[in-house]
């Protein structure tokens, strides 16, 4: 009995271990839940979130709603590799969310069913509530370029991030099966991804504070007039997003299996434009030439990963 007492206050404290902060405003309004670090080798969305409720704090009687940021994998951060056991970003399937709701943290199969129940604690209770939610997973990638958003071609989707200038990426979340922002939006709520740049860099986090920052606003939680550096934020956001396309649908993705030996070719940036034929990769069958005319996204740079790249093409 005293082990099991002892088991879950160490699961108390780690759950407590997911909270970067939560701001609640003395204005009723949306609930904005943040969430970063699901991939432990992108830890550059927790200093943003850090950031930006260290600017909310100060704010609270203008705050319309609350703001949640949350760790995600807190193993795979502490260790900066993506994951430990498996993709924590491919787990929040219905059945298997079920299945890791019912099962005793010591009979989990994985590191990051662990940390998923951890987090399902915090979040089931607020998703399926009768809130209004918008969340948020932020996320770095390994090769450089533009910023931009995964998110569902949904009118509340695109007329709340439209707002922000950001490139909007149609599509590739059909792709990317078991995503947190799926679980999201099966409970009805508005959910996307926020790629912010290069891991570990201080455009990634200027990137996401800006967007996180600007966000508060448009959706409601912050008054402009309230936001000491929302001119500053907005500007530096119409700046970095000049000259990359608005709206984008996906049309490919390169999957890499075990043993491939993938190698992508260097030198290629999100939105570089590519022709069919162009030679992208190498694997140890050979060349791995562009399948489609568009823009590239997500050149894979880093070991881990199944997702050698993405082609996306201008929305018609």
């Amino acid at each position: 009995m005293q082990a099991i007492q002892q088991d879950r206050q160490d699961h108390t404290q780690r759950i407590l271990k997911h909270f970067i902060g939560d701001v609640r405003g003395d204005k009723p309004g949306p609930t904005i839940i943040a969430i970063a670090g699901i991939h432990g080798n992108e830890p550059t969305g927790v200093e943003a979130i850090e950031d930006v409720i260290d600017q909310l704090i100060p704010l609270k009687e203008f705050i319309s709603g609350r703001f949640i940021g949350l760790r995600g994998n807190l193993k795979a951060l502490e260790k900066n590799v993506r994951f430990i056991d498996e993709d924590m970003n491919r787990l929040w399937i219905t059945s298997l969310l079920d299945k890791i709701r019912r099962t005793p943290f010591e009979e989990l199969q994985s590191a990051e069913r662990a940390e998923l129940k951890e987090l399902l604690s915090i979040l089931d209770p607020i998703v399926f509530s009768d809130e209004e939610v918008i969340y948020i997973d932020l996320h770095t990638f390994s090769g450089t370029g533009g910023m931009f958003t995964i998110t569902p071609k949904e009118m509340g989707h695109i007329a709340l991030l439209s707002q922000l200038k950001i490139p909007l990426v149609f599509g590739v979340e059909h792709t990317l099966i078991g995503t947190s922002m799926e679980y999201v939006e099966d409970a009805g709520h508005i959910g996307f991804a926020f790629e912010s740049g290069t891991h570990g860099t201080v455009m990634a986090e200027n990137n996401a504070v800006a967007g996180l920052m600007t966000l508060m606003v448009d959706a409601g939680i912050v008054p402009a007039d309230k936001l000491e550096k929302f001119g500053m934020y907005y500007a530096y956001l119409m700046k970095k997003v000049e000259g990359f396309p608005h709206k984008v649908d996906f049309v490919y993705k390169h999957i890499i299996e075990d043993g491939d030996e993938f190698d992508m070719n260097p030198g290629f940036k999100n939105f570089d434009p590519i022709e069919k034929g162009d030679w992208l990769a190498t694997d140890k069958h050979g060349k791995i030439e562009a399948q489609n005319n568009g823009y590239i996204l997500m050149p894979l740079y880093q070991e881990q990963g199944f997702d050698g790249f993405f082609i996306v093409r201008d929305c018609e």
